[in-house]
């Protein structure tokens, strides 16, 4: 199947996701979220993949939520349609730790908000030395959201994680991988050579043994992801409503610096 903003493509036992928004650092709209958990279910059928990799098209990885729509959301009853959407649309937030093949996320460039969250839901992250990371919600007057606020300090621990989500700083890549988001750093020429060859060393393996330990890892995980996913909603509700969010929108989309915060 063909997809519009995602492009899937296959050789031999490795399927390649490539996030293919590049104008927009391939921001996620609800459309490519869509399209993502298709493409996850095909190849979730296709017995021929024995490893994904996801990456971005462009210089960017994933730059999280795309800020043009979030005005869209000011009102109530649109906001109440989102959060629907968001709820309804749960299967983004976990459709990769739910497929039983490896997913290793080549990251080559900004990876923030909702796109560090993606990253985050991978099995692997390799990064390029230019790749750069950051829990960008705070900036917008937003929660950390897609699951954030699970997998990041699962994978660094609270202090780090509420550290950087409270901050919103941006990490380089050197840093993510002393704190252990990523497993290595690469040089940007070479993401794609390290992740395939990485691929094709799992994809050598027993199929169903690598299937069986992805699922024994992730499945204590998932109710607690869930309850988090529930949170998460319910605090992005609230903080939509809020003049900081909508002023703070306004000032990114004008190219203005981030606002004073009056807390309202």
């Amino acid at each position: 199947m063909a997809y519009e903003d995602l492009l899937l493509d296959r050789d031999g036992y490795i399927a390649t996701i490539t996030l293919n928004q590049p104008d927009k650092l391939n921001a996620l709209s609800r459309k490519m979220t869509t399209s993502l958990v298709k493409a996850v279910d095909e190849i979730a059928q296709d017995d021929n993949i024995r490893v994904v990799i996801l990456t971005g098209a462009g210089r960017g990885f994933c730059s999280g939520a795309d800020v043009s729509a979030m005005l869209q959301r000011a009102d109530p009853s649109a906001i109440s349609r989102f959060m629907r959407a968001q709820v309804m649309g749960w299967p983004f937030f976990d459709c990769l730790p739910r497929l039983d093949k490896p997913v290793i996320a080549a990251i080559n460039g900004p990876c923030v908000g909702g796109g560090f969250s993606l990253a985050l839901s991978c099995d692997v992250r390799i990064a390029s030395e230019i790749a750069r990371f950051g829990a960008a919600q705070v900036a917008r007057g937003l929660v950390p959201d897609y699951g954030m606020t699970y997998y990041l300090p699962l994978v660094i621990g609270v202090s780090r994680a509420l550290e950087l989500m409270f901050s919103g700083d941006l990490i380089g890549a050197v840093e993510a991988e002393r704190l252990g988001i990523i497993s290595r750093v690469v040089p940007g020429d070479q993401l794609m050579k390290v992740a395939k060859e990485l691929a094709n060393k799992i994809a050598k393996q027993a199929p169903v043994p690598i299937g069986l330990t992805k699922r024994m890892v992730w499945r204590g995980l998932f109710d607690n992801l869930n309850r988090q996913i529930d949170l998460e909603t319910w605090a992005q509700q609230l903080c939509f409503q809020t003049e900081d969010h909508q002023e703070s929108v306004r000032a990114f989309l004008e190219k203005r610096p981030q606002p004073e915060f009056k807390g309202k």
